[in-house]
């Protein structure tokens, strides 16, 4: 008696699909936070080139803006962390820094957008805080400290339009998606600047 099975390309890629969304069903752990702050891992990794005739400074802006959102959100919402791309929240601010410096001016100009998401997904409000600081750019201690303040009067613009409705106890939402994967919507694919 001879038994054959035959996988077709259908089979598998059902299979594979069934398997991949068991496995990350299943490692989305519930954060101990109600919101979870995301912040691209492209502000991680990718420089930033602040243009002068002779000075050229490069950084990331990842490592300077999560300190000052998360400490921002923590001093309004009270219950914030910072997103590990597995962890579901009721809510989910994604934000998103940008900057640009006037050497002629020596002006710093940042711009942060904050997106706020329900933990299924769906987009709830976008908001604006922008700023300005005068500053020279010449000494790496000099220029993260107007790095810094530029970023934190930012925050303080943001926070003042910021609104995040904490959503009662009875109505939680019924399937959250990991952090990782809402932050990741409307992620520009290149970076230029």
């Amino acid at each position: 008696m001879k038994c054959t099975m035959k996988f077709t390309f259908k089979h598998l890629a059902i299979l594979f699909f069934t398997a991949f969304t068991v496995s990350a069903s299943v490692q989305a752990a519930e954060s101990k936070s109600n919101t979870l702050l995301y912040i691209s891992p492209s502000d991680y990794k990718y420089s930033v080139h602040l243009l002068h005739p002779y000075y050229d400074y490069w950084f990331e802006q990842g490592p300077l803006v999560a300190p000052i959102a998360l400490a921002a959100l923590k001093a309004k919402l009270g219950d914030v962390d910072l997103c590990k791309a597995n962890e579901t929240a009721d809510t989910i601010i994604r934000i998103k820094p940008y900057l640009f410096y006037n050497p002629q001016l020596r002006v710093y100009h940042s711009k942060l957008v904050a997106t706020v998401y329900s933990g299924g997904g769906n987009v709830l409000g976008s908001y604006v805080g922008k700023a300005q600081q005068q500053g020279f750019n010449s000494v790496d201690v000099g220029i993260k400290l107007h790095l810094n303040k530029v970023y934190t009067l930012a925050m303080q613009d943001l926070m003042i339009k910021l609104q995040v409705n904490q959503l009662p106890e009875g109505a939680k939402a019924e399937a959250k998606l990991p952090c990782g994967i809402i932050g990741v919507q409307e992620e520009t694919k290149f970076n230029f600047y």
